[in-house]
């Protein structure tokens, strides 16, 4: 029935057209043509302004009234509605979700930016994405898909966001813009933006977020799953993977997972210098991804992590040149008070710390040599100070003193303090240069040829280069044939991981470790390149159909193995506590993605009702070579764990008059998961779970050009529907993790919004 009611909505959507790819507009939606909406300027694709249709790259781009009407609160949001993305909610400790662009999985691999300042951290950890990413302050989001490493460096493998802010508009002293919010399960989220002009040329800019979310009390939810149970919390009994257990340390016997996120960002902008400072932190459940059996489900009991950046810049035009100087430091900390209490530390606290902070100073300059040339040059120097995650401790570490303390559990009679943990402190210098030419012979034909150049004190050398034509042979036509490279550094949290556990069997005289993750210091980066053709045609100035296609190649992916068969870095002791297997992660593997997306856009009138539809159809597909088999003939072949093969969305953006409606539908197809495989033959197939279809509605109705309200509605439908996460197993009976991640129920947010 709830399958009939999805397509019933997708079909009621179509009889509205279909459409999508350039969800772009900077102006009125209602005042321009889709052509006018779509041919907008970007930043993003070149590190300097250039029309969207003739940039090297493919680009969407989000304005800030498609953020109003269809009442996006976050990135996430966002993100959710863009093509060739998906999003697993709530599945791990940490990163929380995962978002897999192209089939390429976790935003370690791509870059967030603020006005081209990275604001996703510095030593490149998983960041979650929710209400610490704003969107309330954006004129516009820039989405370039593929790699970028040639003017972005490391980490930008699967793509680059970069979030414009609003400007003072000339003809204004101040804009105010306030949001108050709230809704089901304990929802509150507020916002403001506020720039004032402080002279002829200069002007502040003040903004905040700050979301608090009880959640859904799943256990309610889902009331004849098993796997999420109230029994435990109630009777104090944990029957977990590893045995029974009774945590001795107290713990609210309720299920509990909420939610805080909060974003603050000022700005100073007097002539062509700005300074800008950005700070956010999200706290969420360090019990995601783990079944009320072997987890605690506790507010007390979280991950907590905080990025705060400061940047400078100073522009410069001189004839035909253009000088970006830019300074920036950046820093991240794990909230020492984050903590876990799963199977693994038998229910008890552990506890983990983590920090990295940097510093970047960067000159690019630009030269314009007419219309036909353009060149772009710069370099860059950046160190790095990094102390990644520490495995688990028995108890928090002291921020303010010397970084100390005890691995979990093993404080005993004759070692009362415990094995002392072992604490990474990483320093690394990066030195870059980049190159980028735009040469256009004539006004329908562009070509791009760029390249950046990088030597890191920790993993060496990389060449990441950049190729891209750009043709209009008619009108109405856009073909761009693309290459890219980039590479994804070895973060200090993946080189430097630790995990397992110490025994001992005569009350501390000696230790014993069945197994432990241990560091692999020489881990090296992911290599990436890509291959991409896009295609669009203008049926009529308001009607547009885009096609792509790419094919990516990866090589040397992380992949966990054998220390004595892999590094030798060990040989079975650690801190001289032998260990029985010790596993390191090594560069090992080949991944191949391939597909494509066919999107539609379509903008017109019914009488006094202005609609901007959109609607894609994604296609991904592609292999993982099992770690050492790549290029042998008997290697064995995997499908790509996180994607969906099949994803449809459509939506439209309604307006008429003071009142707008905005209605977004997903369809997603069955979903593989990672871990567990089922061999056939000479291939290896993948588990997959069922796809779901998700309804998101936005309205909104303004009283007057000051005042409005607003409701959203998420999964309207209110399927009981499930992502994919960590190392599931659907048939393992003795699991600690979920048989597919449950998520949210239908939920109502409704708030206030005050512009003046």
């Amino acid at each position: 029935m709830k399958f009939c009611r999805s397509f019933f909505c997708a079909a009621m959507l179509v009889m509205a057209y279909a459409a999508s790819y350039g969800q772009q507009d900077t102006t009125k939606l209602e005042d321009l043509s889709l052509k006018e909406l779509l041919d907008v300027k970007v930043v993003t694709a070149s590190k300097s302004s250039q029309s969207s249709d003739m940039a090297p790259a493919t680009v969407i781009v989000i304005s800030q009234d498609q953020i109003r009407m269809r009442g996006y609160q976050s990135l996430l949001d966002l993100i959710i509605d863009l093509p060739d993305m998906k999003v697993d909610d709530k599945i791990a400790p940490g990163s929380r979700n995962s978002v897999t662009v192209r089939g390429i999985q976790g935003q370690q691999n791509f870059v967030i930016l603020l006005d081209g300042v990275k604001i996703s951290s510095p030593s490149n950890e998983a960041m979650p994405i929710m209400e610490n990413y704003p969107v309330n302050l954006a004129e516009q989001v820039e989405v370039v898909y593929g790699p970028a490493s040639a003017l972005y460096g490391a980490d930008a493998v699967s793509g680059v966001i970069n979030i414009i802010t609003k400007k003072l508009p000339a003809n204004k002293d101040m804009i105010i813009d306030a949001n108050a919010m709230a809704g089901s399960y304990g929802y509150i989220n507020n916002t403001l933006f506020l720039a004032k002009k402080i002279g002829p040329a200069s002007s502040v800019t003040i903004s905040g977020q700050y979301n608090y979310d009880s959640q859904p009390d799943y256990t309610k939810v889902y009331p004849n799953d098993p796997q999420l149970s109230s029994t435990p919390f109630k009777t104090g009994t944990f029957n977990t993977i590893y045995g029974t257990f009774k945590p001795v340390t107290a713990f609210t016997p309720a299920y509990q997972a909420p939610t805080i996120a909060y974003n603050v960002y000022m700005a100073l902008h007097l002539d062509d210098f700005t300074f800008a400072v950005f700070s956010n932190y999200a706290r969420t459940p360090s019990a995601y991804g783990y079944n009320t059996s072997n987890a605690i489900y506790n507010k007390n009991i979280f991950i907590g992590q905080r990025i705060t950046s400061a940047s400078a810049s100073y522009k410069k035009t001189l004839d035909n040149f253009i000088s970006t100087t830019s300074l920036t430091a950046s820093n991240y900390t794990l909230d020492p008070q984050s903590s876990s209490r799963d199977a693994f530390g038998s229910m008890q606290p552990d506890y983990n710390y983590s920090a990295s902070s940097a510093i970047k100073a960067e000159e690019q300059l630009d030269y314009k040599a007419g219309g036909k040339l353009n060149l772009t040059a710069g370099g860059s120097y950046e160190s790095f100070n990094s102390m990644p995650q520490s495995a688990d401790l028995d108890d928090p570490v002291n921020p303010n003193g010397n970084i100390q303390g005890s691995y979990s559990g093993t404080d005993s009679y004759y070692r009362p303090e415990g094995i002392a943990a072992e604490f990474y402190h990483i320093y690394e210098i990066n030195i870059g240069s980049f190159f980028q030419a735009q040469y256009a012979p004539v006004k329908q034909l562009i070509f791009t040829l760029g390249a950046r150049y990088d030597d890191n004190s920790r993993y060496g050398t990389s060449f990441t280069p950049r190729l891209g034509v750009v043709y209009k042979p008619l009108p109405a036509t856009t073909v761009k044939l693309l290459y890219g490279s980039a590479y994804l550094a070895p973060s200090p949290s993946v080189s430097y991981a630790q995990s397992g556990s110490f025994t001992t069997a005569d009350s501390g005289r000696t230790y014993h470790s069945s197994f432990l993750h241990l560091p692999n210091p020489n881990l090296q980066p992911v290599r990436s390149h890509n291959f991409e053709l896009n295609i669009r045609q203008y049926i009529t100035d308001n009607f547009t159909l885009t096609a792509d296609g790419y094919y990516t190649v990866s090589n040397g992916l992380y992949a966990a193995a054998d220390d004595n068969a892999s590094t030798h870095l060990y040989q079975n002791t650690f801190d001289g506590v032998p260990v029985d297997y010790v596993e390191v992660f090594i560069n090992q593997g080949r991944q191949v993605n391939y597909g494509g997306s066919l999107q539609l856009n379509l903008k017109h009138n019914i009488g006094d009702v202005f609609l901007n539809t959109y609607a894609s159809l994604s296609y991904v597909g592609g292999k993982v070579d099992e770690p050492g088999t790549e290029g042998k003939i008997a290697n064995y072949d995997a499908g790509l764990p996180f994607i969906s093969p099949l994803m449809f969305r459509i939506g439209t953006d309604m307006q008429a008059g003071k009142f707008t409606f905005s209605p977004r539908l997903l369809l997603m197809g069955r979903q593989n998961l990672p871990g567990a495989r089922d061999t056939l033959g000479s291939s290896i197939r993948l588990q997959t779970l069922s796809g779901y279809a998700l309804l998101n509605l936005s309205a909104r109705y303004a009283f007057s050009k000051r005042f409005s309200i607003f409701i959203n509605v998420s999964n309207a439908l209110d399927q009981r529907y499930r992502s994919v996460g960590y190392g599931m197993d659907l048939t393992k009976k003795d699991t600690d993790l979920f048989y597919g991640q449950p998520e949210d129920p239908i939920r109502v947010m409704g708030g206030l919004n005050f512009h003046f």
